[in-house]
């Protein structure tokens, strides 16, 4: 095959590792391994063990209309002392934050099936982009509690309902 004559070839040179480079890398990999194990070590731990508990779908139309559904399918649980809990959905945003977002005002209904225990929670939060909901704190006792929850959600013109949503949640 003719050459070029702009191209030149050269005998093909064997790859040997620059010395040094070797005892260095490990070095740094055997140090970003141990201060990741020792960051785990000594890292705070948490308090409680937050749980999602899975629900129907909840589904409303947001009061700005143009905006994003409500909708939420699970409520983030933390234990909060013996037979109580705080509850919290946090999957609802809107695009209307310049505006102030909307007030959506959160019902949780709960019954202890272990105990026969009913309650109801009620909590307003305000949404925004980031997402957020109500917040509630129960007081159901130890036990299997089924929670049924529901929105309805308000601007400055109007209030439009949610659909319920329910699911089941151990409390210990």
């Amino acid at each position: 095959m003719p050459q070029l004559p702009h191209l030149t070839t050269t005998p093909s040179a064997t790859l040997t590792p620059v010395r040094g480079r070797r005892p260095f890398r490990l070095a740094i990999a055997l140090l970003a391994v141990t201060a990741a194990i020792g960051l785990g070590a000594v890292a705070p731990a948490t308090a409680s063990a937050e749980t999602v508990v899975p629900l129907d779908r909840c589904w409303g139309v947001s009061p700005n209309i143009v905006d994003q559904p409500f909708s939420t399918a699970r409520l983030f649980v933390s234990p909060n002392g013996r037979g109580r809990v705080t509850a919290a959905v946090r999957d609802v945003s809107s695009f209307w934050t310049p505006t102030g977002g909307y007030q959506s005002a959160g019902r949780l209904d709960w019954h202890n099936l272990s105990t026969g225990a009913k309650g109801v929670a009620v909590n307003t939060a305000q949404i925004r982009l980031f997402v957020g909901g109500p917040t509630f704190r129960l007081d159901t006792g130890p036990g299997t509690v089924r929670v049924t929850f529901s929105a309805v959600n308000r601007n400055a013109l109007w209030a439009i309902p949610s659909t319920s949503c329910s699911g089941t949640m151990r409390v210990g």
